[in-house]
């Protein structure tokens, strides 16, 4: 079993600020804390959870504990609203920063040492569901020996890499995004995969508890 415990930074800024991924724009952040244990394009893998009957009867869902590779599509449940269905969550890409990009989050000694990677994810909409201005579920960095890294969500704009949100025109059918997702390496340390633990909307589908078991790609 991974002991590694996955830490969330926090900092009061006007512009910025941590805290936990919100799944839809509809939410409230929550305060600051430890992240709990933990989801490009291609089809999605045989290993996958029957849709139930409504919006999203035309998706075929993830199963949790999926382990995909880079630029492998994650088909997971979803809601917005009141409107529910299915996003295709894509990692196409992690790329490597420099410790002196985090200048501008104020995070001192807190990422003393840490490197930054941006996670470049591509967000679509498969069941035509009206999910404007919503935003992408909790998703973390995996260190090379598969632990999650220190994880950190940017609230506001930060230009290295910018989560962003599905916008005005998300509300059909095979509409896309794409986001970014900051993750943190410590020293001697590099984000090697992704993953997908939002669990949130486990009820919509079976098999979709990606809080217990990520999606995961590496």
């Amino acid at each position: 079993m991974r002991t590694a415990m996955p830490v969330a930074l926090a900092v009061s800024a006007t512009a910025m600020a941590f805290a936990l991924s919100g799944c839809s724009s509809e939410e409230t952040p929550a305060p600051p804390i430890a992240t709990p244990p933990a989801a490009s394009s291609s089809a999605v893998p045989s290993s996958s959870a029957a849709a139930p009957a409504g919006d999203s009867a035309s998706a075929e869902y993830t199963k949790q504990g999926t382990k995909l590779k880079i630029g492998e599509k994650a088909v997971v449940p979803f809601k917005s609203q009141k409107n529910t269905g299915a996003i295709g969550v894509t990692v196409t890409g992690i790329d490597k920063g420099v410790e002196a990009d985090l200048a501008p989050l104020k995070l001192g000694d807190r990422a003393k040492g840490m490197t930054p990677y941006y996670i470049q994810v591509k967000v679509t909409n498969e069941t035509g569901s009206d999910f404007s201005y919503s935003s992408l579920g909790l998703m973390n960095g995996l260190l090379a020996d598969g632990t999650k890294g220190p994880h950190v969500t940017v609230i506001g704009k930060f230009e290295k890499c910018d989560s962003g949100n599905s916008g005005k025109a998300f509300t059909t059918k095979g509409a896309s995004y794409n986001s970014c997702v900051l993750a943190l390496a410590p020293a001697g340390a590099e984000v090697k995969g992704a993953s997908y633990s939002a669990s949130t909307y486990r009820d919509l589908a079976p098999e979709t508890d990606y809080g217990k078991e990520a999606v995961t790609w590496q």
